[in-house]
C-alpha cells in the first residue's frame, strides 16, 4: 500500500471516528447511560383519575306537616275573662281602652252645652233624637235618652267607662254603608278629657 492509499484510509477512519463520537455524545446527553432512552420521552402532566366508590344514597324521608294544635273555642265566659267586661255590654267597633276622663269629675251644665254644640246634630236635643241613619242595620242613630239599658250601671265609674269608650274612640254602626258614624272625639283631640268627662256626666244625669 502506497502513501496515498494510507492517507485516504486514514482520513476516512478519522471521519468515522468523529461521526461515531458525535452521535455517542448526543445519545449520552439525551438518554444517559441507559439503552431505553426514557429521558428522551416528553413528560406529560396527567391528573390522576379519582377512584369512584359507589355510595349508597339515603332514602328520602317523607315530609309530614306538623299538626296545628287547635285552639279552644271562646265561650261567652272566656270572652268575658279576656275582655274583663260583661260580653253582652255594647262596645264600639274601634278598639281602645277607657281614657283619662273616667277619673275626672264631670260638670253637668258644661256637658249639656258641649252636647248641644257637638252631639245634638245626630242624637237630637237632650239625646232623644233617634234620627235616621241609612245604610246601618238599626236604621237610626242610637237614642241616648233613654240610653241602651245594657250600658247603665249603678257604679258611676263603670257607667262612665261604658260611655267613654264610644266617645274616646268612636264607632261605625253595623251595616253596609252607614251615613252617620260616631266620631273619635278623644283620639282626634276634638274634646279634652275634662270636656269628655262633662259630656259623660250630662248623659248619666239623663239616665239616672
Amino acid at each position: 500500500m502506497n502513501d496515498v492509499q494510507k492517507m485516504i484510509y486514514g482520513t476516512i477512519s478519522l471521519f468515522l471516528v468523529v461521526v461515531v463520537s458525535w452521535i455517542s455524545l448526543i445519545y449520552v446527553s439525551a438518554c444517559g447511560l441507559t439503552l431505553t432512552c426514557r429521558r428522551a420521552l416528553p413528560k406529560v402532566d396527567r391528573t390522576p383519575v379519582p377512584t369512584l366508590i359507589p355510595v349508597g344514597l339515603v332514602a328520602p324521608t317523607q315530609f309530614i306537616a306538623p299538626t296545628a294544635t287547635p285552639l279552644a273555642a271562646l265561650t261567652p265566659e272566656s270572652e268575658t275573662a279576656v275582655a274583663g267586661v260583661e260580653s253582652d255590654i255594647p262596645r264600639p267597633s274601634n278598639a281602645g281602652g277607657p281614657g283619662p276622663a273616667v277619673d275626672l269629675t264631670g260638670i253637668v251644665d258644661n256637658g249639656k252645652k258641649l252636647f248641644a254644640a257637638n252631639c245634638q246634630i245626630c242624637h237630637g236635643e237632650d239625646g232623644k233624637g233617634g234620627y235616621p241613619n241609612p245604610g246601618s242595620i238599626a236604621g237610626t242613630v242610637p237614642t241616648l235618652n233613654p240610653i241602651d239599658p245594657k250600658l247603665v250601671d249603678p257604679d258611676y265609674k263603670t257607667f262612665a267607662t261604658n260611655l267613654d269608650l264610644f266617645i274616646e274612640h268612636g264607632s261605625i254602626p253595623k251595616g253596609a254603608v252607614p251615613v252617620r258614624m260616631m266620631p273619635a272625639w278623644g283620639d282626634r283631640g276634638a274634646l279634652t278629657p275634662q270636656e269628655i268627662a262633662d259630656v259623660i256626666a250630662y248623659l248619666i244625669s239623663l239616665n239616672k
